[in-house]
């Protein structure tokens, strides 16, 4: 295989720093972010499908930003 091109460069330089942020965060962080990411997964297929949200799910997303928040002292209010 040849060289490789600045864009692939780029995106190996990028792949490495997110490999190593992920890697410096603590337990709790890593939950908060992975609850995250599956409770806005869910809720996106949920209103995709149903055109709704539902109460539960709000609670859900309620709970995953003070989590982020907690987390990441992101001062949200």
């Amino acid at each position: 295989m040849g060289r490789k091109s600045k864009w692939e460069l780029d995106q190996d330089k990028i792949i490495a720093t997110r490999k190593k942020a992920i890697k410096n965060l603590t337990e709790n962080q890593l939950k908060a972010v992975r609850k995250t990411f599956d409770t806005l997964e869910n809720v996106l297929v949920n209103i995709r499908e149903v055109e709704d949200i539902y109460l539960s799910d709000i609670r859900k997303m309620e709970t995953c930003l003070w989590k982020l928040n907690n987390e990441f002292n992101l001062g949200v209010k």
